[in-house]
């Protein structure tokens, strides 16, 4: 598993897909987009903070893409879990 905390600034959709990159040592241009997955704008808005502090929810958002088992916390903390392959 990988973890990677959220930079300065950086959006949470934004995070998730530097992070992808860097686990899959690609461009990020060379993944499959984010959108075909989850609402990068609908992701970012639901931790973002109301009141100018931290964020003020709490809970995690979990989906696949890319190869990828994606955990986004409440404080912006992605998790990267390779995804199991299927012996066929």
């Amino acid at each position: 598993m990988t973890t990677i905390d959220p930079q300065g600034g950086e959006s949470v959709s934004t995070t998730v897909v530097h992070a992808l990159a860097d686990a899959k040592e690609v461009d990020p241009l060379e993944l499959d987009p984010l959108y075909e997955t989850v609402d990068p704008d609908a992701l970012d808005a639901l931790f973002a903070p109301t009141d100018g502090s931290e964020s003020a929810r709490h809970g995690k958002v979990q989906f696949t893409t890319n190869g990828y088992e994606v955990e986004v916390t409440s404080t912006g903390r992605v998790h990267l879990t390779p995804q199991a392959v299927e012996a066929q």
